[in-house]
């Protein structure tokens, strides 16, 4: 249980800090894309290599958090990943001309 509330801490705790970090220096995109890639490959290949029935080695504590817990951790791996990627590349600016009015002016 304890293993679980840990997990998707960390995992909300990189969404934070993608969003905080890439609007002061957008210069760290690059980096937090790399993140979310790597998040989301992890998960999905955690959750492929677990549907066949084998585990990877240094993957092991997520095995630790039980059937369920481990499963919901993968599934967040990979929408945590692809939501990173996603916030680590939005660029609210570009989509103000649609919302302000200014669009067809």
């Amino acid at each position: 249980m304890i293993m679980q509330l840990v997990g998707f801490l960390i995992l909300a705790v990189i969404i934070y800090l993608t969003t905080t970090t890439v609007e002061k220096n957008p210069k760290l995109r690059t980096f937090w894309t790399l993140v979310g890639c790597i998040m989301f490959f992890t998960g999905a290949i955690c959750l492929i290599v677990n549907a066949v029935g084998l585990k990877i080695g240094f993957l092991m504590w997520i095995e630790l958090m039980g059937i369920l817990g481990s499963f919901l951790f993968k599934l967040g791996l990979v929408f945590g990943g692809i939501s990173v990627v996603i916030l680590a590349n939005h660029n609210p600016e570009a989509y103000d001309e649609y919302f302000d009015g200014t669009k067809y002016q």
